[in-house]
C-alpha cells in the first residue's frame, strides 16, 4: 500500500480526535484518575495531543472525497473496531479494495489539502501587502 505519510499522520490524528470527541478539552480525554491503573512503576501511560485545528480540518476534507464512499471506507479503516476482515465484512467488500481506497483518499486529501494551503498562502500575502501599506509611517503628509 502507498501511503503518503503526512496524510496518515493527519488521518491518525483525525481519528483520535473522532473518537475522543466531547469526553475531553484540548485535543486530551477526560481521565478519571481515581480508576487509573498506573501499573508497577507508577507512570501512567502518557496521552497524545490531538491538533483539533489539523482534526477539523481533516475531517472538512474527508467529506469533499470523490466518490463519496471513500469516507465511509477511512472512517471504518481508522477508527472502526476489529481487525481488517471484520472491517471488510461491514463495508461488504474485499481487503484488497479497502486497501485500494484508503490509497485513493491518501492521493485525494494530499491534493484538497495541497490546494487548501496555497489558498490560506496566497490569502496571507494579499493580506500582508494591504498591512505593509498601511504601517506607521508610510503615510506622507
Amino acid at each position: 500500500m502507498a501511503r503518503i505519510e503526512w496524510i496518515e499522520h493527519r488521518l491518525l490524528n483525525w481519528a483520535r480526535w473522532k473518537l475522543c470527541q466531547g469526553s475531553g478539552v484540548m485535543g486530551y480525554a477526560a481521565v478519571n484518575l481515581a480508576d487509573a491503573d498506573a501499573g508497577r512503576d507508577g507512570y501512567i501511560e502518557a496521552s497524545i495531543p490531538v491538533s483539533e485545528v489539523e482534526a477539523s480540518e481533516t475531517d472538512q476534507a474527508l467529506q469533499r472525497l470523490n466518490p463519496p464512499g471513500l469516507a465511509k471506507t477511512v472512517a471504518e479503516f481508522y477508527t472502526g473496531r476489529g481487525g481488517i476482515k471484520d472491517k471488510a465484512r461491514r463495508l461488504c467488500c474485499a481487503e484488497a479494495t479497502i486497501y485500494a481506497r484508503v490509497d485513493q483518499a491518501h492521493r485525494q486529501l494530499a491534493e484538497l489539502l495541497n490546494e487548501r494551503r496555497r489558498l490560506r498562502d496566497a490569502e496571507r500575502q494579499r493580506v500582508e501587502k494591504l498591512q505593509a501599506g498601511v504601517r506607521p509611517g508610510s503615510f506622507t503628509q
